[in-house]
């Protein structure tokens, strides 16, 4: 028996941008806070730019001398990130890491 949706054809040219993104994953997202020996940050700054999933590094001054943001499809891959890649560029001395909440996971009762 064939049923009303078996010869059906999805068109793929309706440039639905809203669907597509709604079916997406969201990415977790942190900063990184990010310490480097004496006079070395702009080669640790470089070897950030050049890791995928590193979107943003900026020079700070203060008790940190990079901040960093970083985006992952799960907090397991921001662990990796941080963990196996951020922290053995061979200037970085330390990290801080403050994790990005989803607005989907907000809301007035965390305020409390």
């Amino acid at each position: 028996m064939e049923t009303v949706f078996e010869n059906l054809e999805v068109p793929t040219n309706l440039g639905l941008p809203i669907i597509e993104s709604a079916l997406a994953k969201p990415l977790r997202q942190a900063f990184v806070f990010i310490s480097t020996e004496t006079e070395s940050y702009e080669s640790a700054l470089e070897d950030l730019k050049r890791i995928e999933g590193v979107d943003e590094v900026h020079p700070s001054r203060g008790a940190y001398d990079i901040i960093a943001k970083v985006s992952g499809e799960s907090l397991e891959n921001l662990r990796e990130l941080i963990f196996r890649r951020i922290r053995n560029i061979e200037n970085v001395k330390s990290t801080l890491t403050l994790m990005v909440i989803p607005p989907t996971e907000f809301s007035e009762a965390t305020l409390k």
